[in-house]
């Protein structure tokens, strides 16, 4: 396996070249993990990675191997390593190899559960070796199974625009322009090698069958349909971009509160919004409320526009998981309204109730988790900004205890130099309903409040750069 046998460069490395240094996916001197299965486009990107390295295309860059091995065809499995194995020593490039066991459990596929397992040990090689990104061998082809496979589900923007050329994990894709042709001509004139996966050929997974049956028949009347269906995709993309700018300003306009567990939105605002917008700020309340979008329907966001929103004052919907959706006058109001065991109710909480480090508190009817974590970091799933404080244990004169509002309540919100404010005061400048106030947690030390929850921590107990002991203080859905 002479990678460069060939003196003079294949088209497709001109054209990855290119793509790598417009898109700026990989920077000289970059650490870059190449997830390789053995098959064609997997081996194609490694080769086209090494070979940018050999001819100074890339300068300085440093190249991994991560190999997944599910087990899940027997002896194909094994030889697939092996062959990941021999490929590495051959180009020079070290190879980490993972053994997964995907256990059964309820809901996700067995695909979805073995991509999880796999960008997990992405993610873990990542960190243990320094990598700046990984890169992944998705092609046009992939972009446009995908994109055929979101149509038929009747998605809209987000499910259209397709594969993305990066992710915010460090996840790239340098082939997304290159189509499986190109990648066999490559290899082919490479004189490579690889492995063919025969789960690929049975028509049991909806992929499959589009790749077999209706991309060949697409191409009887358009035989460009893959380059097709990716120029749609980056028109798409570019104006789904715009109307994400769109609805995060409006998000700002309509959101009176929002953190994970609890999301209150103004309902004559939502309702003056175009019905495009109003469905976007419906699934991104919703996505908000439960942290994540996995679950949502179409029919649960036209559910709540034409049931909540065009509803009477007490308009309420059910959603999954214990989801409430209501309308309460002027508002729309989503938290957990179902009854949690274990949960302190609203009374306990006048009294105060001691939050362990590390621990929790569940908070009201609904059952929200309030958690305390030891150390930078939270567990894996947590959202960030508002539902997050980091505490200076060292600067709290005593233990922490959730409890409710209470008359002549004050603190120093984080961002205002140490200035007291009362809460009634910040309650009102935020314009936070007089209703929802009471069931709005407050983490307090013996000298005062530390986090008023989902909305501010105060400056006296926020965590700095000089912070011994840090306690990551958070809310996460029931």
């Amino acid at each position: 396996m002479d990678t460069l046998r060939d003196t003079s460069p294949h088209a497709v490395l001109r054209q990855v070249t290119e793509a790598v240094r417009r898109k700026r996916l990989i920077q000289p001197d970059g650490r870059v993990l190449v997830a390789v299965s053995g098959g064609a486009d997997s081996v194609c990107l490694l080769t086209l990675l090494h070979e940018m390295r050999e001819r100074v295309l890339l300068p300085g860059i440093e190249l991994r191997i991560a190999h997944v091995n599910y087990g899940l065809r027997g002896d194909e499995s094994e030889e697939d390593e092996a062959f990941v194995r021999e490929l590495g020593a051959n180009l020079g490039v070290p190879v980490d190899c993972e053994r997964v066991r995907l256990m059964p459990k309820s809901g996700g596929t067995l695909q979805s559960r073995a991509r999880d397992a796999r960008y997990a040990f992405f993610g873990r090689l990542l960190r243990e070796h320094g990598m700046a990104a990984v890169a992944t061998g998705h092609t046009a082809d992939d972009q446009a199974e995908t994109v055929l496979l979101w149509l038929m589900r009747g998605a809209g923007t987000g499910g259209l625009t397709g594969i993305p050329v990066t992710r915010v994990e460090g996840i790239i894709r340098p082939l997304l322009g290159v189509t499986r042709q190109q990648v066999l001509d490559y290899l082919a004139f490479r004189r490579m090698p690889y492995r063919s996966d025969s789960s690929n050929g049975t028509p049991r997974y909806r992929r499959n069958r589009i790749r077999q049956e209706i991309l060949p028949a697409l191409r009887s009347l358009n035989p460009r349909i893959v380059e097709a269906l990716a120029r749609g995709v980056d028109i798409l993309a570019a104006d789904a971009a715009v109307l994400n700018e769109i609805e995060r300003e409006r998000w700002d306009v309509v959101a009176k509160d929002a953190s994970s567990g609890l999301v209150v939105l103004d309902g004559d605002r939502l309702a003056a919004e175009p019905l495009g917008m109003q469905r976007r700020l419906v699934r991104r309340a919703l996505a908000v409320v439960r942290h994540g979008q996995e679950g949502l329907t179409f029919r649960h966001v036209s559910d709540i526009l034409e049931r909540v929103l065009a509803g009477a004052h007490g308009a309420g919907l059910n959603l999954p998981g214990g989801l409430r959706v209501e309308r309460y006058r002027a508002l729309i109001v989503m938290d957990y309204g179902g009854s949690k065991g274990g949960a302190c109710s609203l009374t306990e909480l006048t009294a105060g109730v001691p939050l362990p480090v590390p621990g929790e508190v569940r908070i009201g009817h609904g059952g929200r988790r309030l958690l305390a974590v030891e150390g930078w970091g939270l567990p894996a799933g947590l959202p960030g900004d508002r539902a997050v404080f980091a505490v200076d244990r060292d600067r709290c004169d005593g233990p922490l205890s959730v409890r409710n509002w209470r008359k002549g309540d004050w603190f120093c919100p984080l961002g205002m130099g140490g200035h007291r404010k009362k809460l009634h005061d910040f309650f009102v400048d935020r314009k936070v309903a007089r209703t929802l106030r009471g069931g709005i947690p407050l983490v307090v030390a013996p000298s005062g409040i530390v986090w008023v929850a989902g909305y501010r921590g105060d400056e006296r107990f926020a965590a700095g750069p000089a912070t011994a002991h840090t306690v990551m203080l958070s809310l996460a859905p029931p």
